[in-house]
């Protein structure tokens, strides 16, 4: 698709899918801040490694539920949370090395590797596959998706870190909630927007999701 998405398209297709999947979607938002408090009061930072299976597990199933709902995964595919947790595990190391760099490449990679959850999902992508697809697919839309992802970002962890650190020496339990509360909203929108640039960027897909909507 070489014509740019606009960035309001973005939004509205995100919104379609916040709805479809709104209970769901809602429900990993309290697991995960439930899961986080409880880790923090438990274990404390050595709790980072059940807290991230915990986000990969809510991740895996509201991106497979999304994109079964819209008609674009084949129920028959036999990628599983295996190959998921690698597509991911594979990106997240990238994005974070490109973060530590200079944080524009981790912002650029973010944006170019968005679509591949989904991608991994809906087709039997190899990891290496669904990270290549999402590059190509994304090349004329970045902007737009740049643009969307900060929206979605910010706002949560300017607020977020600014609460908790007027909160923290107050009410620590408080400040955390509000922080996850926030931080966990974001990366559920992003999960789901995962699926929204799927389904309008891949090839014959919008059209499809349009039929089963």
């Amino acid at each position: 698709m070489d014509e740019a998405l606009a960035v309001r398209d973005i939004f509205t297709r995100l919104g379609e899918l916040m709805r479809e999947n709104a209970g769901l979607a809602a429900g990993c938002v309290v697991g995960l801040v439930g899961v986080n408090i409880a880790l923090d009061l438990t274990i404390g930072d050595t709790g980072a490694l059940p807290a991230g299976i915990a986000s990969l597990v809510a991740q895996y199933a509201l991106v497979r539920t999304a994109l079964d709902r819209r008609g674009l995964r084949d129920e028959s595919g036999r990628n599983g949370i295996g190959a998921f947790w690698g597509v991911n595990i594979l990106s997240g190391l990238g994005i974070l090395l490109g973060y530590v760099l200079l944080i524009v490449p981790g912002v650029f990679l973010s944006v170019r590797w968005s679509i591949a959850s989904a991608a991994l999902l809906a087709e039997e992508q190899s990891v290496s596959g669904a990270l290549g697809e999402s590059w190509a697919l994304t090349r004329s839309s970045q902007w737009s998706i740049l643009a969307v992802l900060l929206v979605i970002f910010v706002p949560a962890v300017v607020v977020g870190i600014g609460i908790f650190a007027i909160l923290i020496d107050l009410q620590p339990l408080l400040s955390s909630l509000i922080l996850y509360v926030l931080l966990f909203s974001a990366f559920v929108s992003s999960w789901l927007l995962s699926v929204a640039l799927y389904s309008l960027l891949r090839p014959g897909q919008d059209h499809l999701s349009e039929i089963f909507s």
